[in-house]
């Protein structure tokens, strides 16, 4: 009888019936939220009860999701970037190395005022605290430029396991909160161009910029938001930091035969391109005839959605309308300044807005040319198309290097960029070898175990059923710095070495003085 009894708690224990999960999501970006959005509603459809703070509520309702609507509180993340002003901005990539070095440090500046202004408003946020009042058996929480949801986590005493989102690989900040090495030797940071195989000068620029990232994530950010939590509701909480860790689990929207291959732990989890809807939308009419109408393929050319491109100066739209006519390809571009069904320059279609993942599937696209943004990329990569790569910030230059590095994209400067660094770089892509590579590398990225929203679906379920048990971190979580780089230990060493090495010569010392003393002895 007993051991019936223990198979039915085991049973019990492994199934998952309608769990209340709440997420949380306070960037702005919209290509962030397209990355958890499937996910999300996946859950919903197995029963659970999801509640979503975003900015981002569903146009269309379903059953089983709640969205908590964050709009009023910041300005939307779509179609914000000016080019006109990013190449002001870009000065400094006119300098070498140290250039290199002050862009990266100057681009994640905004992070902060962004985290900030969003935190701020979210703790005297009505629908959130009415949301945050509730029971929840999980939480899931965005991992990228602000701390503050976890410490209002602790305000509203939510214990449920937290499973931490990236819609890009691991941020600077992110490595600790599970216990994974991000040793800068071989792990290139987040915004940098390297590849895992650094030179010195390349290891001393990569191990700057990630301890000083660590600091400024600290320091400009999360002791702030720290103070704003604490000063709204008259108390005081766990440093953020410590809360920071209080994760179970951790989502990369990254995949190593795309990005690269990092030491990873069981409480990180691979689920890049769970945003891919296998469900294939139409394309509009005009777009599919101008497709079907091309003796030589379509290049697809879009920086996503974060840029405005009709920005461009004209000196720039120019470079690129000019290289691209001279090819016997269609090229169709995501221009939000063009007619309603299109603007035709030549061979060049001008659209508003395109089915992108639909387009890059086409058997009529050859090649892509994009920001680097890893949606697109991801879906580039899926759908085995070549890329040209122009990358902007962010992530972009460590997504396009990866590419690179893979064998199917090669990388443009968008600041120095000519007709003659364009044509060549479209030349390379439409290669037979570059076709070929980029089809070799979609069959290694889909080739996995399950598709990654069955994946991230999985893990998600697996930490409802074991909750706080289930521990997937490694115990360098718990470390101090010193005791991660071993530095008590060296210590204990030197010291253990002095010991020893003071005692013999003391003893030694004695000996001689010993011998010394029985020669002059002998002597008289």
């Amino acid at each position: 009888m007993r051991p019936l009894i223990y198979f039915a708690a085991i049973i019990a224990l492994s199934t998952v019936e309608g769990g209340r999960i709440l997420g949380l999501f306070p960037h702005t970006g919209k290509s962030h939220q397209m990355v958890f959005e499937p996910l999300l509603k996946k859950l919903a459809e197995r029963g659970h009860q999801v509640t979503v703070v975003s900015f981002f509520p569903l146009k269309k309702p379903i059953a089983n999701y709640t969205d908590v609507s964050l709009e009023g509180i910041a300005t939307l993340g779509v179609e914000t970037i000016n080019l006109g002003w990013y190449e002001e901005f870009s000065i400094w990539t006119k300098l070498p190395k140290i250039g290199r070095v002050i862009k990266q440090l100057s681009e994640f500046q905004p992070l902060a005022g962004m985290a900030l202004d969003v935190c701020s408003k979210a703790v005297d946020w009505v629908p959130l605290k009415e949301a945050l009042q509730k029971k929840y058996d999980l939480v899931l929480v965005e991992n990228f430029n602000s701390d503050c949801m976890m410490g209002l986590l602790h305000i509203y005493d939510i214990k449920a396991p937290v499973i931490a989102l990236l819609s890009s690989a691991m941020m600077p900040w992110s490595s600790d909160r599970i216990g994974v090495t991000d040793n800068p030797s071989y792990v290139p940071i987040i915004s940098s161009t390297f590849t895992p195989t650094m030179n010195l000068m390349d290891r001393i620029e990569n191990t700057f910029l990630n301890a000083y990232h660590k600091i400024w994530f600290r320091y400009a950010i999360q002791l702030k938001e720290q103070a704003l939590i604490e000063k709204y509701f008259r108390t005081k909480i766990p440093d953020l930091d410590i809360l920071s860790r209080n994760i179970t689990l951790m989502f990369l929207n990254t995949f190593h035969a795309l990005n690269g291959v990092k030491p990873l732990v069981p409480g990180i989890v691979e689920v890049g391109g769970m945003h891919l809807d296998p469900t294939r939308k139409n394309i509009p009419e005009y777009i599919e005839r101008f497709l079907n109408e091309s003796k030589h393929g379509v290049i697809l050319l879009s920086f996503g959605s974060l840029i405005k491109t009709s920005t461009i100066p004209k000196y720039k739209e120019e470079i690129i309308v000019n290289t691209l006519s001279k090819f016997k390809q269609r090229v169709i571009w995501k221009y939000e300044e063009s007619e309603p069904e299109g603007t035709l320059v030549g061979n060049i279609l001008k659209v508003r807005w395109l089915p992108q993942f639909e387009l890059l599937q086409h058997e009529k696209v050859v090649a892509f040319i994009a920001h680097g943004g890893l949606l697109g990329m991801t879906e580039s990569v899926y759908s085995g198309k070549p890329m040209v790569v122009v990358p902007f910030f962010g992530d972009q230059p460590s997504n396009a290097a990866a590419a690179a590095n893979a064998g199917f994209a090669k990388i443009i400067s968008y600041i120095d960029m000519t007709e003659k660094d364009l044509g060549d770089a479209v030349r390379s892509v439409l290669s037979e070898e570059m076709q070929l590579n980029a089809r070799r590398v979609s069959k290694m990225w889909q080739d996995r175990e399950s598709a990654p929203l069955d994946t991230a679906v999985y893990w998600t379920e697996r930490v409802l059923r074991w909750g706080h048990s289930g521990k997937l971190h490694t115990a360098a979580r718990d470390l101090s710095l010193y005791e991660l780089a071993l530095i008590d230990v060296f210590a204990a060493y030197a010291l253990a070495l002095t010991v020893i090495l003071l005692s013999v010569w003391f003893i030694l010392t004695k000996l001689m003085r010993l011998i010394i003393k029985e020669s002059k002895q002998k002597i008289h």
